[in-house]
């Protein structure tokens, strides 16, 4: 086996290597080393890092802002689980912007294996479903505002009226028995009603801690929601005032 080959096989095992080890593990010079990994380099077989070498990896990161992501992550995951059971095969969905949403792309990826159509305005979302190879992700685009990114402008909006889905997920800011589905924003709240208008069933997931809080834009009425996928920290008072109009699922 020739030095190059060798030296990309100690990459795939050990990850990172510098050139002193090479040169005792090759047996030649650290001339001859810093030559076979310039010439590996150039056909971008490696990473060279301040007298290291590095395997290349298949992937990119990149630094984005969460939000209010790492929120209240375990109900979010488990609300997302239960939004997952009601998506079938060959569903065209919307999934927004919302940190809910986000943990059912994580769950759809993780179980890849119902060809889908997934409409999204986040960033997150879409670069999260991008590497499924069993789902076409469909990206509004326009203006990136918000932490984590999306649009929500409108042209934004203009896309998203070119589409019509079996179903949509949606996160709340906030969930009032007598107003119904409010948001923090106008753009939100133009967009979420846009949602309501381009999907023949909508299902909001909601962490008890969303229903009661007050905002002043409405998105939608409480009959519009097909079903609340919500956790066992509802206010009792809010479940009884929405339970004869709206489907609910609690999960614990």
């Amino acid at each position: 086996m020739d030095r190059k080959n060798v030296i990309l096989e100690l990459l795939e095992q050990k990850g990172s290597l510098n050139n002193q080890e090479l040169s005792k593990l090759l047996n030649c010079s650290s001339v001859t080393i810093r030559n076979i990994v310039r010439e590996l380099e150039k056909q971008g077989l490696l990473v060279r890092t301040h007298g290291e070498i590095h395997k290349v990896k298949n992937t990119i990161s990149i630094a984005i802002p969460a939000g209010n992501i790492l929120k209240d992550q375990e109900s979010k995951l488990k609300i997302a689980e239960q939004a997952y059971q009601y998506i079938e095969e060959r569903d065209t969905i919307i999934l927004d912007d919302s940190s809910n949403s986000y943990y059912l792309a994580k769950v759809i990826k993780q179980h890849n294996h119902k060809y889908l159509i997934v409409i999204t305005n986040s960033l997150v979302i879409a670069a999260e479903l991008s590497e499924c190879p069993s789902i076409d992700v469909f990206m509004m685009g326009g203006i990136i505002t918000n932490h984590p990114p999306a649009c929500t402008d409108n042209f934004a909006c203009q896309m998203l009226k070119s589409f019509k889905a079996t179903k949509a997920f949606i996160g709340v800011h906030g969930i009032d028995p007598n107003m119904g589905v409010t948001s923090i924003g106008n753009a939100q709240m133009q967009f979420k009603k846009l949602i309501f208008e381009s999907s023949s069933q909508v299902y909001v997931l909601a962490c008890g801690n969303k229903f009661g809080t007050g905002y002043v834009l409405v998105s939608a009425r409480i009959e519009e929601i097909h079903r609340i996928i919500t956790d066992r920290s509802i206010n009792p008072e809010y479940l009884t005032q929405l339970e004869n109009r709206v489907l609910i699922d609690i999960i614990d």
